[in-house]
């Protein structure tokens, strides 16, 4: 692939960063430098993060034993996770350790297996490498083990002193966890290795991993991500989540090229944020639309002439937005912001108050809003035309926003806090219908400025109150 201009510009210079983003102190002590001999005589040049986080997997706390029972390295794809987990294995084989090794998709811990056992084929102290499909094992005169397991069922009866849990972020439940646990039980220094990329709501051992990091003392919690405000395209939140970046070659074009195709031409940018920033997503939802085309949008605008508005309140009540939306003297749609607004929670009185008074400087001819979470500032503003924009008719206008959008008959200004929320506002399906709705795409991130401006375009569409709505697909 040619040079692209982006990592020609500045990109390629760019270094991962060595530290995890969220991570306990770096403990003092630590088997760090067995673990270096093991890679090196594995042929491994380990990466600078690499060193750090063996710092945490090797860890030794009262008696010689590991510090943390617990280690959860979190981390984007194609940075080094294999080639951190084969010293650790070759240290655990050369202590005489029993490891066992899982994922929810076999071809992973495979693969790995098949490394190790060729990186160790000849080894003067391995006495037997079993390559048989489901009886995978090598071990050591020493008695040390390293075995693969499938999950769930295929792990009772079995004993170990150490498990590695490939891409744990395809756990839907605690069934493995309830299964691997009790093989640990007779273990006098037993650790869990937890390798992955970043989740969504479905991963709940991760999920659960995350959660425990403040709070559990015996768990390492290590977490390579971009930080939450960054946005998708900062390079700075590249480096965060990439701590390979600069030391492989060729990193920096293919996330260029990653972002280009995943998160420019809109086809899945919630895959570019979990695989290429290890940020945590609702969903894996394809994104209501791409960034580049509301970008292309912006534009001059006409003075509004009787516009449609568009409120929105987060359901905590710390954020709300409202929208102006219009038809334009050449045909196409104007949109602009109205008001935005933070509190914890929101004065409502107060916010309906001012905004009331912009509203009737503005002409505001109608108003759409969802009854669930907008009906008291809806009682407090008083104005007329005002209507619940939901069901079938939010799917509806979520679609038509889109249209517009993308047949260029859209224009905006003054609307930065859409452009902002676009990220993160994910499509889900609308019942059985075959349409979708405009869905926030983290649980913790409101977007309020989109689904107004959503409602206001609606109605500004159709400034009848509806009158040849498009049917539901």
């Amino acid at each position: 692939m040619a040079a692209n201009p982006l990592a020609a510009a500045g990109l390629s210079a760019l270094r991962g960063s060595a530290s995890p983003r969220v991570a306990p102190p770096v403990p003092a002590r630590s088997n760090v430098k067995e673990f270096k001999e093991a890679a090196a005589d594995m042929g491994i040049t380990l990466l600078p993060w690499q060193v750090v986080a063996a710092r945490y997997i090797t860890a030794l706390g009262a008696g010689g034993r590991w510090l943390y029972r617990e280690v959860c390295v979190v981390v984007a794809r194609q940075n080094g996770k294999t080639e951190l987990l084969l010293p650790r294995i070759l240290l655990g084989l050369m202590l005489g350790r029993r490891m066992l090794h899982t994922a929810q998709v076999r071809a992973l811990p495979e693969q790995t297996f098949r490394t190790v056992a060729r990186l160790l084929n000849g080894h003067p102290d391995v006495v037997e490498i079993r390559f048989a499909n489901g009886q995978e094992l090598i071990r050591t005169a020493n008695g040390g083990t390293y075995a693969l397991v499938a999950p769930r069922n295929s792990v009772r009866g079995l004993s170990a002193d150490d498990v590695f849990i490939d891409e744990v972020r395809e756990q839907s439940d605690f069934d493995l966890i309830a299964a691997i646990k009790p093989t640990m039980t007779a273990s006098r220094n037993p650790q869990i290795i937890y390798l992955s990329n970043a989740g969504d709501e479905d991963s709940v051992v991760l999920n659960d991993l995350r959660r425990r990091a403040d709070v559990s003392p015996q768990l390492a919690y290590l977490e390579w991500s971009a930080a939450p405000e960054r946005t998708l395209g900062d390079w700075a939140g590249w480096a965060e989540a990439n701590p390979a970046l600069g030391h492989f070659g060729g990193m920096a074009d293919n996330l260029h090229e990653a972002y280009r195709t995943l998160v420019e031409a809109g086809t899945a940018p919630a895959k570019f944020e979990t695989e290429h920033l290890c940020r945590w997503v609702r969903t894996m939802r394809p994104r209501l639309v791409a960034e580049a085309i509301w970008e292309q949008a912006a534009g001059p605008l006409d003075k509004p002439l009787r516009p449609a508005l568009g409120i929105s309140i987060d359901p905590a009540g710390k954020r709300a937005s409202a929208m102006l939306a219009w038809q334009q003297s050449d045909g196409s749609l104007g949109l602009r912001g109205l008001a935005e607004v933070y509190g914890d929670p929101i004065d409502i009185g107060a916010f309906a108050k001012a905004l009331r008074v912009n509203a009737i400087r503005a002409g505001v001819a109608q108003m759409g809003f969802d009854d669930w979470t907008d009906k008291e500032l809806v009682r407090h503003l008083r104005l007329p035309n005002a209507k619940p924009v939901m069901g079938r008719e939010f799917a509806n206008a979520c679609e038509a926003f889109v249209r517009a959008l993308e047949g260029r008959r859209l224009r905006w200004a003054d609307a930065g806090a859409i452009g902002a929320d676009l990220p993160w506002v994910a499509r889900k399906p609308y019942e059985e219908t075959g349409a979708w709705v405009a869905v926030r795409a983290i649980e913790d991130r409101p977007v309020t400025a989109v689904l107004a401006a959503v409602r206001a375009v609606w109605l500004a569409i159709s400034p009848t109150g509806g009158a040849g709505k498009p049917r539901v697909r």
